[in-house]
């Protein structure tokens, strides 16, 4: 089936409400609806008998026509961006393998990182996911169901960023208590681990500070991104200590 991203362009100031109870008064399934500052609502997952079903709703409302355009994306393409997007991660992960393994002098390292760094974008993704089921026991703490949308994804990208620093920070304190020994120990790990604990909470709990006000103040257009990047901070900085710095021991004494 095909799906269409439909921009909606209304004056009334709660755009996707509105939006909403016309898909529901017409019976028409519909994925995400995301408000834009333009007033444009583009509405995801659906096809072009439901934008004909839900535009002729909304001109029983006051008979202004709301829909502009029509864009249809088939299983082709769709199934050519899955592609394009796998090949961009495969190639994003070499491209962080190599650079650590240059720097650090050992693979090993590279590929502890990006172990890491895939761990805290499956929790957070899964977090997400559980959400719909939590939106309504939780829903005093802000809880929605949050939907993958443009900010979520660029809440998952400024998470990568921010946990492959926190671990280049550990791997960095242990490539200087390791010195010019080949081995890297569990009593290394430890030490390095120790001495950046203190700066890895001090910067983790201010950051989570600022995105929790985001969370709770930030509005609903970006709520689903500070939720995202609530979960990531907190998976970020545990990952560093107790999944990259293991991996990176498992895989030494593997080669050994």
């Amino acid at each position: 089936m095909a799906v269409a991203n439909t921009p909606v362009v209304l004056e009334e100031a709660d755009l996707e409400s509105m939006i909403a109870a016309a898909a529901e008064a017409s019976q028409v399934e519909t994925g995400n609806i995301q408000g834009a500052a333009d007033g444009q609502v583009t509405v995801f997952g659906i096809d072009a008998a439901g934008a004909a079903a839900l535009k002729s709703k909304l001109l029983e409302k006051d008979g202004k026509s709301y829909f502009e355009e029509t864009q249809k994306f088939g299983a082709q393409i769709a199934g050519d961006m899955k592609t394009l997007g796998a090949m961009a991660i495969v190639f994003s992960f070499i491209g962080i393998i190599t650079y650590i393994w240059l720097r650090f002098q050992h693979v090993s390292f590279g590929i502890a990182a990006v172990v890491a760094l895939v761990h805290d974008v499956l929790v957070t993704l899964a977090a997400i996911a559980v959400s719909a089921y939590l939106a309504e026991p939780l829903g005093v703490l802000g809880i929605e169901d949050f939907k993958i949308s443009l900010p979520v994804i660029a809440a998952f990208l400024t998470i990568i960023g921010y946990s492959l620093n926190d671990t280049i920070v550990v791997f960095d304190r242990v490539r200087e208590v390791r010195g010019k020994s080949r081995e890297i120990t569990a009593e290394m790990l430890n030490r390095s681990v120790n001495s950046t604990l203190s700066r890895t909470l001090l910067t983790s709990i201010t950051t989570l500070i600022v995105v929790g006000l985001l969370y709770a103040i930030g509005g609903s257009g970006i709520h689903s991104f500070a939720f995202a990047l609530v979960i990531g901070v907190i998976v970020g900085t545990y990952s560093s200590i107790f999944v990259a710095s293991p991996t990176l021991l498992l895989l030494n004494r593997k080669k050994k």
